[in-house]
């Protein structure tokens, strides 16, 4: 794909690889206070579907308060070390790659603001990006592309530069919405059909681009 100036990156399971260390939290928590053991796999599967659909069925299959869960997580999750979230393989050099071409990077998530800037300081990334939509700016969670299009609208951006980058079918869907181009992140080799790209790594991507 050629002329693509603007990227409009997911941060969890597509930045940042955080699922497995939010997943051990909620394992250990769930051992610790409840004393019920948790497949990891499992549970590592419902956090890349959403967070709140995965306390929702847990709270549900132990008989336990959702909002207990989450607050409990919460509290617990804050003592994860940076080093056990890292970014994946390939992101710092794309992002690089991207703003040395004269190219922007984008975040839109919908991770707290406060964790998500620790872990950019910690990795000494937040200049890579020009701006960053996070929980706390309030607007509906993806497919919803109304974060994607405050964007568009606030740097002027055209349609046909963006490509949107994510890990779940989600990102995908808000890309189609508004017709900006897509890429669907899976290590594993799963593949989005509606999404104008599919990768493996994200040097693959590196490959792909030429902003």
């Amino acid at each position: 794909m050629k002329n693509l100036e603007y990227f409009i990156w997911d941060f969890d399971g597509t930045l940042f690889n955080t699922y497995p260390a939010i997943a051990l939290t909620i394992v250990n928590l769930i051992k610790k206070i409840y004393n019920k053991d948790l497949n990891f796999n499992n549970v590592k599967e419902l956090c890349q579907d959403s967070l709140y659909s995965c306390f929702n069925q847990i709270s549900k299959e132990l008989n336990i308060d959702r909002e207990k869960l989450q607050q409990e997580f919460t509290r617990e999750y804050s003592n994860t070390k940076e080093s056990e979230e890292p970014p994946f393989s390939g992101a710092i050099e794309i992002l690089k790659f991207i703003k040395n071409k004269g190219g922007k990077n984008f975040i839109v998530t919908h991770r707290g603001k406060k964790t998500l800037y620790k872990l950019l300081k910690y990795y000494k990334m937040r200049h890579l990006f020009e701006d960053i939509i996070t929980h706390e700016h309030g607007y509906p969670k993806k497919p919803n592309p109304t974060s994607f299009l405050y964007l568009i609208e606030k740097y002027k951006i055209p349609i046909e530069s963006i490509l949107s980058i994510g890990d779940r079918d989600i990102d995908i869907q808000a890309a189609r919405k508004i017709n900006i181009n897509s890429c669907y992140f899976n290590p594993n080799g799963k593949i989005n059909h509606l999404a104008d790209l599919n990768i493996r790594s994200l040097i693959e991507l590196k490959k792909k681009i030429k902003p």
